[in-house]
């Protein structure tokens, strides 16, 4: 469904004058602006009951494009974005990057939170933000300032590596617990950062990769109970010496709980720029950009993720695949999983179908 192009110009002028009013308040408790305030609440009530439309872009006096949601946002009137929300207001405007709530809400830890109880999908969010809007401080801290660890604890591990014996090759998932690797995950920081700040000095390359939560092309799913589950994804680009294509998964409770999972790259192989799409108790996973030796024509990636267990198991499928996809959407409708867009086959051309995925029968059909 494509966005209206402009709200109704009666509602902005409400909202602009309900904003003014709550940005007056702090000197003016009582009097003209409460009163304004007032008035202004009325207004947008009426309007929306009317069914006056939410959605659009509208400028700013300085020119900036924004929306009716992401001005409330921006100056923390959460009650008239909770309304607005109400009346249809979306977050995924397609307004700046990733979206102008976002825009609005960044560096703002209660904005922030407040885009995560309505939904948000926090892929998009910048590393600085995203400790914030998952409170991460929660999570217990092994380390201790001034604390240097050898390098070896912090190189990248697999399911299976001879520097995880307590994987075990056939284990699937296999629990890790590192204390580099949580404050890693707490901080959400780069390999080049968490080298600097907890690690002994050494060369750039006398280690492999340095573990890294900071990545590109990692999916995050909420489950319903609130816990929020990271698939894989890719730290840096391939001239770097911490590039490393990952395929772990975390999950984060939201109070403090943390669990990190190491596949064998059999069971589960390096995973990014995928989608992940929660049907019932698992997550199916589908599609993956990978290395370069990965990629395979006529062949699409598909595994789910038990998310009780937090096994993971290839899908063998049927039908009219889209071939090897990646940077691509997924939509979940009934039992059907619809892709579209993204990059195909081993070059890289642009998809211009979209393919349905049934998850009863495991066929693909070209829509």
């Amino acid at each position: 469904m494509s966005m209206p192009a402009v709200p109704d110009p009666g509602l902005a002028f409400a909202v602009e004058l309900y904003i003014e009013a709550v940005r007056s308040l702090p000197e003016q408790q009582q009097g003209e602006s409460e009163d304004l305030r007032a008035m202004a609440w009325q207004d947008i009530q009426e309007r929306l009951a009317e069914g006056a439309e939410v959605n659009g872009a509208t400028s700013t006096e300085y020119g900036r494009t924004t929306t009716l949601l992401a001005e409330a946002i921006l100056h923390d009137c959460f009650d008239l974005a909770e309304i607005l929300i109400a009346a249809g207001a979306v977050l995924d405007d397609g307004l700046g990057f990733p979206n102008c709530a976002y825009d609005a809400a960044a560096g703002r830890k209660a904005a922030l939170q407040f885009l995560m109880r309505h939904g948000t999908d926090p892929t998009g969010f910048d590393r600085e933000d995203m400790p914030l809007a998952l409170e991460t401080h929660l999570i217990p801290s092994a380390l201790r300032d001034g604390l240097k660890l050898p390098r070896a604890m912090a190189r990248v591990r697999r399911g299976g590596d001879e520097a995880a014996p307590s994987a075990g090759a056939a284990a699937n998932p296999a629990a890790y617990d590192n204390p580099f690797y949580r404050e890693q995950i707490r901080s959400f920081a780069n390999a080049y950062a968490g080298a600097k700040t907890w690690l002994e000095p050494g060369t750039a390359r006398d280690r492999g990769p340095i573990f890294s939560f900071e990545r590109f092309g990692r999916s995050i799913t909420k489950l319903p109970d609130g816990r929020m589950v990271f698939v894989a994804g890719e730290h840096e680009d391939s001239y770097d010496p911490d590039f490393c294509i990952y395929n772990d998964v975390c999950v984060m409770d939201g109070k403090g709980g943390l669990d990190y999972y190491l596949y064998a790259p059999e069971v589960f192989p390096p995973t990014d720029f995928h989608t992940a799409t929660l049907v019932g108790d698992a997550i199916w996973i589908i599609g993956c950009l990978g290395y370069r030796k990965q990629r395979q024509e006529e062949v699409t990636p598909v595994f789910k993720l038990d998310v009780k267990s937090f096994t993971i198991k290839p899908v063998e499928t049927s039908g009219d695949n889209p071939g090897w996809i990646c940077r691509h959407t997924a939509v979940l409708e009934g039992n059907t999983i619809l892709i579209a867009g993204g990059k195909i086959g081993v070059k890289m051309r642009d998809n211009p179908d979209t393919y349905a995925l049934n998850t009863k029968t495991l066929a693909w059909s070209k829509l």
